[in-house]
């Protein structure tokens, strides 16, 4: 729970500087960059950007403690992007419906 409340930190932050400045492309750009940053390092420690064998000696390579490890920083990563990652869908939404459409 505690790295949803930070990722949501960050996008409460990004909202208030959008209400006090009205700038609301660039409160989208930084809720964006608080959500793709946590997800490409949950993806880089699951290892999902690398090919299957490779993914397979790193597993075998490692120790038990060192991916469990791994297998807990992605999760926290993962919970720390998705607040956000969530807002930015929800500003896309709100933009294409304001809009009519693509």
């Amino acid at each position: 729970m505690r790295y949803i409340g930070i990722g949501l930190i960050g996008t409460l932050l990004a909202l208030i500087y959008g209400f006090f400045t009205q700038r609301w492309e660039t409160t989208v750009q930084i809720i964006g960059w608080f959500a793709l940053v946590p997800l490409l390092l949950a993806g880089l420690l699951a290892g999902v950007f690398v090919s299957g064998d490779r993914n397979r000696a790193n597993y075998h390579s490692g120790d038990k403690e060192t991916r469990k490890a791994r297998g807990s920083w992605t999760v926290r990563f993962l919970l720390i992007g998705a607040p956000n990652a969530v807002c930015v869908l929800l500003f896309v939404v709100i933009a294409v419906v304001q809009n009519g459409g693509f």
